[in-house]
C-alpha cells in the first residue's frame, strides 16, 4: 500500500474535524448576535433604572445643535456602559473586525449606534486609515455625525492615547469633546483595560468636557501635536473628576501612575474639568 493511501483516512477525519469546527463557530456566532446583546440591553436597563446618574457637560445633543458634528474621544474601559448610555443620541462610532467585533457592532446597532467596521487588526495599519478616511469623508458629507472613539483601543496601552480620533477632527474640521463614565459599585474585567462592569443601585457619572478645537495661531505642522497634547490632558482631567464624583477622594494612586506622567499631579487633585472652554470656541463651532 503506497504512503498516499494510509494517509488518506487521516487528511478525512482532519477535514471533517475542521468543518465540523466551522460549523460550531458559525452556530455559536448566531446565537451570540441574537441573545448577547439583549442581555446587555436588559442588564443595563436594571443598573440604570436603580442608580443615580449624572450627567455634566456638553453631551452629544448639545454638540450636535451646537457645531453640527464633533468627535468624542474616551477611554476602553468604559466599553460596557457606551451602548446603552449613548445609543439615545444616535453617534457613530468604530467597532474591530472579527467575531467579537461583530457581535459588538450588533449590539452597538440595536442601541441604535451607526457602526463603522475597523479598529486594530493583525498589524494591517492599511485598513485603520482606510476607515478614518471613509469616516472623514461621512463626517463631511452628512450633516449631525458624532462619532465617540476609545482613543486607546482596541488593544491598548490602556490610558496611552493613539492619532484616530484627533486626525478625524483635524480633517473633518469638528471638535473634539472627551469623555468620561465612572461609577461607585463595579467590578473590573480581568482585561487589558481592566473594563468596569456597573452593578444595579450605583452611582453613574458622565463627565464631559469641551469643545477642543486646533489652535489657529501656531502653523499647520504643529497643530496636530498640539490638539492631541490637549486632548489627552482634558480626558485625563475628566476621568480623574468622574472618579471623585462618585468614589471620592483620594484617588488610588497606583491608578493615577498608569496615565501619562505629566497629568498624573493634575490627576491627583481631582479638580473640575473645563466644560466649555470660551465663547471663542463656541462662535467657531457654531
Amino acid at each position: 500500500m503506497s504512503a498516499t493511501a494510509e494517509h488518506a483516512p487521516a487528511e478525512r477525519r482532519r477535514s471533517y474535524q475542521r468543518r465540523a469546527r466551522k460549523a460550531l463557530r458559525r452556530a455559536l456566532m448566531a446565537i451570540g448576535l441574537y441573545t448577547i446583546p439583549y442581555l446587555y440591553v436588559a442588564y443595563m436597563w436594571l443598573v440604570y433604572h436603580t442608580s443615580r446618574v449624572e450627567e455634566i457637560g456638553p453631551n452629544p445633543a448639545i454638540a450636535r445643535r451646537e457645531f453640527g458634528r464633533a468627535v468624542f474621544a474616551l477611554w476602553h474601559d468604559e466599553v460596557f456602559f457606551v451602548a446603552y448610555s449613548f445609543g439615545k443620541y444616535h453617534p457613530d462610532t468604530l467597532a474591530s473586525h472579527g467575531d467579537a467585533g461583530s457581535i459588538i457592532a450588533r449590539m452597538l446597532e440595536v442601541c441604535h449606534f451607526n457602526v463603522f467596521r475597523g479598529g486594530s487588526s493583525s498589524g494591517d495599519q492599511r485598513r485603520s486609515v482606510g476607515v478614518i478616511h471613509d469616516m472623514v469623508e461621512h463626517m463631511q458629507q452628512q450633516p449631525g455625525v458624532v462619532y465617540g472613539i476609545t482613543t486607546d483601543g482596541s488593544k491598548g496601552p490602556v490610558y496611552r492615547m493613539k492619532r484616530g480620533a484627533v486626525q478625524i477632527a483635524l480633517e473633518s474640521g469638528a471638535p473634539v469633546i472627551v469623555e468620561k463614565t465612572w461609577c461607585k459599585r463595579y467590578f473590573q474585567l480581568p482585561t487589558w483595560d481592566r473594563t468596569l462592569l456597573p452593578l444595579p443601585f450605583n452611582h453613574i457619572a458622565h463627565v464631559f468636557s469641551g469643545p477642543l478645537w486646533p489652535r489657529a495661531d501656531l502653523p499647520a505642522a504643529e497643530r496636530f501635536d498640539a490638539l492631541y497634547s490637549e486632548v489627552e490632558r482634558q480626558l485625563c482631567r475628566a476621568t480623574a473628576y468622574a472618579r471623585r464624583l462618585t468614589e471620592g477622594l483620594p484617588l488610588p494612586r497606583d491608578w493615577i501612575d498608569r496615565f501619562p506622567e505629566a497629568v498624573r499631579e493634575e490627576m491627583a487633585r481631582a479638580e473640575q474639568p473645563v466644560f466649555f472652554l470660551s465663547d471663542e470656541a463656541d462662535r467657531r463651532g457654531a
